[in-house]
């Protein structure tokens, strides 16, 4: 195994606090099956109450239609795994706005939830899911100050969400494409392997 000053790759660059709409980049090296390499889209913030969240680059091995009873298409759409709270709840992000009732914007043009018997009906019409909506199981969660403790130990990155990106992409390509528009001093994170015992 190849020499790697660990120290430098921990960026120990101090994180912002984090709001609705952030994105946050786990650093390369941590070693959490649900988070390892992973972004996850803030959809709940307050100092008070603390935060949720959803992973929004890993995938299950279910298709909605595996999970949800009454979804009428020929369309495979994936399930993503949201977090480690919560698996058998079902949530989504999505871009249709006043289409879908009672969903809430999270950044201009993303939201999440609204009513599902609505997702349905635009499912069974035909509407485009694949880039528009992504579901997920479970969601991700810290209590208050908790989240704050693993910013300050430098084991996430605060970045904006690409709408595009927690659309479309999935495992380590949206981790990759998330660092990529982290400040340019976090560009080693890309070098270093998934699997540094391989290195």
């Amino acid at each position: 195994m190849a020499n790697i000053d660990f120290d430098i790759l921990s960026m120990k660059i101090p994180q912002p606090e984090p709001e609705c709409g952030s994105l946050l980049i786990a650093e390369p090296l941590l070693d959490d099956g649900c988070f390892s390499r992973s972004t996850v889209c803030i959809i709940d913030h307050t100092t008070e109450n603390g935060s949720m969240g959803l992973v929004t680059n890993r995938l299950s091995n279910y298709m909605l239609q595996d999970v949800v009873d009454g979804i009428e298409t020929n369309e495979e759409i994936p399930v993503y795994v949201g977090g480690p709270v919560h698996h058998d709840r079902l949530y989504y992000i999505h871009t249709f706005g006043d289409e879908i009732p009672e969903s809430v914007e999270i950044v201009p043009g993303l939201y999440v939830g609204g009513d599902f018997e609505r997702v349905k009906e635009l499912i069974a019409m035909g509407a485009k899911v694949k880039g528009n909506m992504r579901f997920f199981i479970g969601y991700s969660g810290w209590e208050s100050g908790q989240l704050r403790g693993e910013l300050d130990r430098f084991e996430w990155a605060v970045g904006s969400v690409n709408i595009y990106d927690v659309l479309n992409l999935s495992e380590n390509d949206a981790w990759r494409e998330a660092v990529k528009q982290l400040d340019d001093r976090y560009r080693v994170w890309l070098n270093l392997p998934k699997d540094v015992e391989l290195n």
